[in-house]
């Protein structure tokens, strides 16, 4: 209906529960890890409980898609006492035919199915949700059905999803049997101020939306109606779209939403919020107590667990409550770290996080080998108590690996290759047919990525090479993307792991990048200059070397495979629309020793036609990538010159009518060279502004000012549809 009015590819704010819409939340990121915790590790029972409208179905949904063949899955959500067996819904679910009647027969054919399906190598999942509405019996039942394995090994994984009443159910003393069987849990809070303001720019970012749709007081009054709570927000928000095209109006104000709110409590049978919430009002994440990170929803362990431990390890009494130290510690050190990986496909990089439908799919599953030995599921140190006398377990070190880019067959990756250091694992991916590179790289250790005829764009190179690495190293931790040529600081691997463990709210970071004479970089313009040299908290980082974090660049959907160019700056940008933080640190990561350089009118081509894909990428407010680099280049290399010719024109025709005995060339060569003064004082400004006795800022003054003209090319280029030129 308004789709093509805001420039969207499909509805942003649907309320069916779609996993390629899915914003990772502080929350919903913790959410799904204890999902991934209880399937990698064979949890017996898992539970995810959140108030109504949370976005518990699309995580499961979400769930659903990363299991592999290598799991047998069935989802229910539609079970009610008095509505049938419980073991006919569960033969129904796996699509195994029953008769009604015999309870002996169906559960001895629901046991003959989990092993033959165990026969086959494959895990029988069976997830519930609504799983509140669950008799007393049923969970019994379930608990029963749980008690089925073939030696250590357990045949039936339960998913139990429902609202927070279950954890009142789980926790009553006759169910004490099952609760000390859950191995994962979680309980879903509503998003936070910040967080709805992310909700919405993200959703509508994977609609295909490229500019500012919704004022930021529009965006608090949504948060305040809905109270955070993601389903209320996608009704506001398409309502608010609705009325917006209607009216005509490209921007959705406050008043809008207030008009939305006010006629769906006045002629609606929604209402926006209750007059006795069950969630309170939502806060800011610099608000909360315990931070970002903090676990909202349990407001403490002791508080929420009456009954006995649910950690099934032997451990009585009440589990403590933890602070927000500990808790972070947990989910990032435990359920991560610690969390090795099974024979699943869950990890699988296709499908990380939420794209955009434009995205390739440049991702294929892997399978994980389980580790030896494991036949229990640890527990999180969050989640469970730890007795007393436990000592606290040394924290593993960090895994690295190195993702090399070959973009031209000139340069050989035996560089960057040998620069990556022992013990860590390499991948050299060539965008193009390198036989030669590719040996090369073979002889330095590199695992070779197959491309074929190339993979054509920067980001499907750099996913490939992920994909190549994650199957070499499941566990990995940090990533290191660096294009062949490039040789990494011998200290920047290790500097770069020592920061991203102290700074986990940090996705993307860089260093400083010299060229073969030790000099750091250069860059066309001293705001560039400014900017890239810089450290601390940036917007993205310098050109396609960077050092990743593993989880948050899985959570985000990797790079994204079809943009012709400045797929670093869109992972940037994605990242900090999640959250994330992006940052440069003052020390050198890389030096281009060996690199092929193209013609200063080449590169100032390309330059212009990024900064202009750049803009129409997210030159929208509040980035506005590339919009300043776009329009200076339009400016200086295009406006003025036009009009300075103009000028010039205009002046010896009006002088050859008015004034014949003034010489009309002279006219216009006045005006000529009034113009080319003005070139020159701003050369002059930015030779002064570099350093005048520096020989190298004579060059890059004059390139800086006289490459706005091939720029502007670029950017006509690109607004022209003409193809990017090669990298």
């Amino acid at each position: 209906m308004y789709e093509q009015f805001f420039g969207l590819a499909e509805k942003p704010f649907s309320i069916q529960p779609d996993p390629s819409f899915l914003y990772w939340g502080r929350t919903h990121r913790l959410a799904y890890a204890m999902l991934e915790y209880g399937v990698l590790n064979y949890a017996g029972i898992s539970v995810i409980t959140g108030e109504v409208g949370c976005g518990k179905t699309t995580l499961i949904h979400r769930l659903l898609d990363q299991l592999s063949d290598t799991h047998t899955v069935a989802l229910l959500s539609n079970i009610q006492e008095g509505r049938g067996d419980l073991l006919s819904w569960v033969l129904m679910g796996f699509g195994q035919p029953f008769t009604e009647g015999n309870h002996v027969a169906l559960f001895s054919q629901l046991q003959s199915f989990f092993i033959s399906e165990y026969a086959k190598g494959k895990r029988v999942v069976l997830i519930i949700d609504e799983a509140q509405n669950l008799s007393m019996d049923m969970l019994e039942e379930l608990r029963l059905l749980s008690n089925i394995n073939a030696g250590k090994d357990q045949l039936l994984q339960l998913i139990l999803v429902g609202q927070p009443e279950l954890k009142d159910v789980l926790n009553r003393p006759e169910l004490v049997q099952l609760s000390q069987r859950i191995g994962s849990d979680f309980h879903l809070t509503p998003l936070s101020r910040d967080e709805v303001h992310s909700y919405i720019e993200t959703r509508l970012s994977i609609a295909g939306c490229r500019r500012r749709v919704f004022t930021e007081r529009a965006i608090d009054q949504i948060a305040e109606q809905s109270r955070g709570v993601p389903r209320v927000i996608n009704i506001i928000a398409d309502t608010a779209l609705v009325y917006a095209f209607s009216a005509e109006d490209l921007v959705v104000g406050v008043e809008t939403i207030r008009s939305v709110v006010r006629d769906k409590k006045a002629y609606g049978v929604f209402g926006i919020a209750a007059n006795e919430p069950s969630v309170p009002p939502i806060a800011s994440n610099e608000d909360r107590e315990d931070g970002p990170d903090a676990f909202v929803a349990e407001q403490g362990r002791s508080e929420r667990l009456p009954g006995p431990s649910r950690g099934g390890d032997g451990y009585d009494g009440y589990a403590p409550a933890a602070t927000p130290e500990e808790r972070r510690a947990g989910v990032r050190a435990d359920v991560r770290a610690r969390l090795m990986p099974a024979t699943n496909d869950l990890s699988a990089p296709e499908a990380f996080a939420p794209s955009a439908p434009a995205y390739e799919p440049d991702y294929e599953p892997h399978a994980y080998e389980a580790p030896a030995g494991r036949s229990e599921p640890h527990r999180p140190a969050a989640f469970a108590a730890a007795p007393e006398s436990a000592s606290p377990q040394p924290a593993s070190p960090p895994v690295t690996g190195v993702v090399v880019i070959g973009v031209d067959p000139r340069v050989s990756p035996e560089a960057s290759l040998r620069s990556v250091g022992e013990g860590r694992a390499a991948v050299f991916v060539p965008m193009a047919p390198m036989n030669d590179a590719a040996a090369e790289a073979r002889k330095a250790g590199a695992e070779i990525v197959e491309s074929g005829k190339g993979l054509v764009t920067g980001g499907r190179a750099k996913n490939a090479g992920y994909r190549q690495l994650k199957k070499l190293v499941p566990d990995i931790d940090y990533v290191q993307f660096i294009e062949a040529g490039a040789a990494l600081d011998p200290d920047w691997l290790t500097a770069a792991e020592n920061f991203m463990q102290r700074r986990p709210e940090v996705a993307v970071i860089d260093g400083r990048m010299r060229n073969g004479k030790g000099e750091l970089l250069s860059f066309p313009t001293l705001a560039e200059q400014r900017l890239r040299d810089a450290a601390g908290e940036i917007v993205t980082v310098v050109g396609a070397g960077a050092f990743v974090r593993a989880d948050a660049f899985e959570a985000a959907g990797g790079f994204r495979g079809d943009l012709l160019s400045c797929e670093m700056d869109d992972l940037c940008i994605r990242q900090r629309r999640r959250g994330s933080h992006i940052w440069r640190l003052e020390a050198d990561m890389a030096v281009n020793a060996q690199r092929v350089r193209r013609g200063w009118w080449a590169r100032s081509i390309l330059r212009g036609f990024d900064n202009a894909y750049a803009m129409s990428l997210h030159g929208g407010p509040p980035e506005r990538h590339g919009v300043a680099r776009t329009f200076s280049a339009i400016l200086w290399g295009l406006v003025l010159p036009i009009l300075i010719l103009a000028s010039a024109g205009l002046g010896a025709l009006v002088a050859s009518r008015l004034a014949p005995m003034m010489q009309a060339p002279l006219v216009a060569a006045g005006v000529l060279a009034a113009g080319a003064g003005l070139y020159a004082l701003k050369i002059l400004a930015s030779l002064l502004a570099r350093g005048p006795f520096r020989m190298a800022s004579w060059g890059e003054a004059f390139g800086a000012v006289l490459g706005r003209f091939p720029e502007a090319l670029g950017v006509l280029r690109f607004w022209f549809g003409g193809d990017r030129p090669a990298r």
